[in-house]
């Protein structure tokens, strides 16, 4: 009888393997890959992480890539099939011809917040101080232009400096060096509990602006329609649930961003989920800026229009079959 019971146990193992295995080979390999570890990645972490992809046919592991350009070159080079990449790599590299086209967006908004020091209230303790950013020509760099302007002030009236990433901006308001920095969250709620403050609140100051898109090549779009549209299932329904299991989003959005405190994570869930659209639509207004920016250099920019960087015939399938209609009714 244990003998048997043994072989009954072994069979059942090996059925369950079998099984599987089978499963794993019925899936669909997609390279994705995404250039930054923020809350824009969160809920594509929350995919994999839930099994969203697999229940819609696909094996995503995502890869992290490092600056936009280097991943933009990855989707051009075909060892990438879809990016979650900002809207300017991808935009330039299509501007001078390269087999890359804007398939969806996953923020249209510019979700940074101007943090200072305690002691400046306003735009007068603000002048003549320094400001940190990234780099010119970043997405801190623009938003810093759009605090300035809601300020009243100029580049002129502050000193705008590139010092990088997040930990050394944020070193350099802790130890004095410049008054204010341009963050976002869990940052941005880190340098509050420390005694600083947001004096102004890009997100919606800024309107529909191009953050961070998803892009493939147009010969995968053409070749591999049915996977993308799977992918957009997918990501759709894993903002959906992201929004709607605010306790298990904090969790995991902690986790992945490597956030020590809870409280920290979910300042930036309740900043972010106002930001992931429902649809995935990519921002055309915001690729008209992208586009405006671009044409002050090149001449090939000034001679192109939003749609001819984008491709929305996935997304357009999905709202004909009212598949978005269909998950904002679920609970």
């Amino acid at each position: 009888m244990r003998r048997f019971l043994s072989l009954m146990v072994i069979g059942v193992a090996l059925v369950g393997s079998a099984q599987s295995a089978a499963q794993a080979q019925s899936l669909t390999k997609l390279r994705v890959a995404y250039d930054g570890y923020s809350m824009t990645s969160a809920p594509l972490y929350y995919a994999e992480h839930e099994g969203i992809f697999r229940k819609f046919g696909l094996d995503v592991k995502p890869a992290f890539v490092e600056g936009g350009s280097l991943l933009t070159q990855a989707v051009v080079g075909g060892s990438i099939d879809i990016a979650q990449n900002g809207y300017t790599p991808a935009a330039g590299a299509a501007i001078q011809g390269a087999d890359i086209v804007i398939i969806g967006g996953i923020s249209n908004k510019l979700p940074f917040q101007l943090v200072v020091r305690a002691s400046v209230k306003g735009a007068a303790d603000l002048k003549g101080q320094s400001i940190a950013i990234s780099r010119y020509g970043s997405s801190t760099d623009t938003a810093a232009d759009f605090a300035l302007k809601h300020l009243g002030l100029t580049r002129n009236d502050v000193m705008v400096r590139q010092l990088g990433s997040p930990a050394t901006r944020n070193a350099a308001l802790i130890s004095g060096q410049v008054a204010g920095t341009m963050e976002q969250y869990p940052d941005t709620g880190q340098l509050e509990q420390q005694g600083y403050h947001v004096l102004v609140d890009v997100t919606d100051l800024a309107g529909d602006y191009p953050n961070t898109s998803y892009a493939t090549s147009r010969t995968f779009l053409k070749n591999h329609p049915d996977e993308v549209k799977r992918f957009f299932m997918a990501m759709a329904t894993a903002v959906h649930e992201f929004k709607r299991n605010p306790d298990l989003a904090i969790k995991l959005t902690q986790d992945f961003l490597k956030v020590k405190e809870a409280p920290l994570a979910k300042a930036a869930y309740d900043a972010y989920v106002k930001v992931y659209p429902d649809d995935l639509r990519p921002s055309l207004p915001g690729l008209g800026l992208v586009l405006q920016e671009f044409a002050k250099h090149d001449a090939k920019a000034a001679k192109l229009k939003p749609a001819d960087l984008v491709d929305t015939s996935i997304l357009d399938s999905l709202m004909r079959e009212d598949f978005f209609a269909r998950l904002a009714e679920t609970h």
